[in-house]
């Protein structure tokens, strides 16, 4: 026989209680991140595709499950230039890469979870729907994380650039900090 006690109710309680309120924030965080500016769209591209030199922006990959990893190919000479929303330690840049050599390293960073499967290769295109850059990002485990794609990546157009706002699905970062939060009870 099970006995629920108090102290069971209460830690339901609060799982529910930081659930909602994780919830509302993310819901409330995302829609009012970007709210000026011109939103871009993403399609599916073939590495094919790529030509030309680009400067590569690389975000993410500080520790070995991190999973907010996402390469950026900014064309160079090309009519936008892309800024990362975020402290300049979280990303590198480097610049003047032919497109097969920028593609390689992309690929390659965007390995360095321990979570990783695959990747996927995507262009960005700006309100006219040319292709002005291109986005190299990394899909896991469905059965880790409920999903391959655990990123939310917004390419904003502002004031001339291109901004790029980069967060965890909020499902999943809900999860992760319950592990945690579990993993910090179990210790006690």
């Amino acid at each position: 026989m099970v006995v629920f006690t108090t102290k069971y109710y209460r830690e339901r309680l609060r799982r529910i209680l930081s659930f909602l309120a994780i919830l509302f924030l993310g819901l409330n965080t995302s829609s009012c991140v970007v709210t000026t500016g011109s939103h871009l769209k993403t399609e599916m591209a073939k590495p094919s595709e790529v030509t030309g030199t680009y400067t590569l922006l690389l975000y993410g990959c500080r520790y070995p499950d991190d999973l907010e990893n996402v390469a950026v190919l900014e064309k160079e000479g090309g009519p936008y230039a892309f800024e990362i929303y975020a402290p300049a330690s979280r990303y590198k840049i480097k610049s003047g890469l032919p497109a097969d050599e920028a593609l390689r390293e992309a690929r390659q960073f965007v390995t360095c979870s321990v979570h990783y499967q695959e990747y996927r290769m995507s262009g960005i295109s700006d309100p006219a729907g040319a292709i002005i850059g291109y986005e190299v990002r990394p899909l896991y485990s469905p059965i880790r994380f409920g999903m391959y794609d655990v990123l939310n990546i917004q390419y904003v157009m502002k004031e001339g650039k291109i901004v790029v706002y980069i967060k965890l699905d909020p499902t999943v970062e809900l999860e992760l900090q319950n592990e945690g939060d579990r993993d910090n009870h179990d210790a006690r």
